[in-house]
C-alpha cells in the first residue's frame, strides 16, 4: 500500500530536525490507485450519522472511527495503517518504538470538514483514556483532489511560545503529515474553510502510542489544550 519510493530511514534526520517539533510532509504516500479508490468512496459519502462534537474551536467537522461503518477501501486503508508494515515504517521514520496502534481509532478514523469549518490550534490529548497508553505520534493522510489553496484548510504548525505560525501545509491529495505528540506540538486548521458546498476537506487520522514516554514529556492526563496566538 505504501509507495515503495519512500525510505523512512533516509527521512529520519529530516523528521527530527524539523522546526517547532519533529514532523514531516510526504507526498504521494500511498500507491495512487489505492489513494484514488479511497477518495472515490469518501468524496460524496453521507456523514449525517457520524460523530459530531460541537465546540467553539472545532466547527463543521465530522469523524468516523468505526471501520464497520466505512466503505471497503477506506476501512482497508485504515487497517493497513495499523499493520506491522506501517508500524515499522513509522518507527524507522521517527525513532519512536515500540509503537502500538489503536484498534478502536479513538478520535481518529476518517475526518470530514465542511464549508465554514475550522479547527483551532491545540496540543492533542496525551494519553489513551481507556488503555492509559501514551499518545506519541499522529499520521494524517489528506485525500483532497484538486484542492484550491484559496479554500484554506491548511494545517498550521506553531512554535512553542504561540508567537508565530512556522509552517502551513496544504491538504493536497495523497499527502501524509506525521508528527510527534507532546504538550507543545501546537497545530490546527484555524482559518475558516471556504470550499464550495459540494466539497469537503477529507483526511484519514491515525494515532499511535507507547507504553512509556520520556520523563520530560510526562504530564497528567488531559484532553486537547486549545491555544491562542500571543504577542511577542
Amino acid at each position: 500500500m505504501i509507495n515503495s519510493a519512500h525510505d523512512p530511514s533516509a527521512l529520519h534526520d529530516h523528521y527530527q530536525e524539523a522546526k517547532c517539533f519533529p514532523h514531516i510532509v510526504i507526498d504521494d504516500f500511498l500507491d495512487p490507485v489505492v489513494a484514488n479508490s479511497i477518495a472515490d468512496e469518501l468524496e460524496d459519502i453521507n456523514c449525517d450519522s457520524w460523530l459530531f462534537d460541537p465546540h467553539a474551536d472545532q466547527v463543521n467537522k465530522w469523524s468516523m472511527p468505526d471501520l464497520q461503518q466505512l466503505p471497503l477501501n477506506t476501512a482497508g486503508a485504515l487497517a493497513s495503517f495499523n499493520s506491522p508494515e506501517a508500524l515499522m515504517f513509522l518507527q524507522s521514520l521517527t525513532g519512536i518504538q515500540p509503537l502500538l496502534a489503536d484498534p478502536q481509532y479513538l478520535g481518529g478514523g476518517v475526518h470530514l470538514s465542511a464549508t465554514g469549518g475550522r479547527l483551532g490550534v491545540h496540543a492533542d490529548f496525551n494519553m489513551h483514556p481507556v488503555t492509559g497508553l501514551h499518545r506519541r505520534l499522529n499520521a494524517l493522510l489528506y485525500l483532497n483532489r484538486d484542492w484550491d489553496p484559496s479554500w484554506n484548510g491548511q494545517l498550521e504548525i506553531w512554535n512553542r511560545q504561540m508567537t508565530a505560525m512556522e509552517e502551513s501545509v496544504d491538504p493536497i491529495f495523497n499527502r501524509l503529515v506525521v508528527f510527534n505528540v507532546t504538550d507543545h506540538s501546537f497545530h490546527g486548521v484555524p482559518k475558516t474553510l471556504l470550499c464550495p458546498p459540494h466539497r469537503r476537506r477529507i483526511s484519514l487520522a491515525l494515532y499511535y502510542y507507547t507504553a512509556k514516554r520520556p520523563d520530560e514529556e510526562k504530564a497528567p492526563f488531559h484532553w486537547a489544550t486549545w491555544q491562542q496566538p500571543r504577542q511577542q
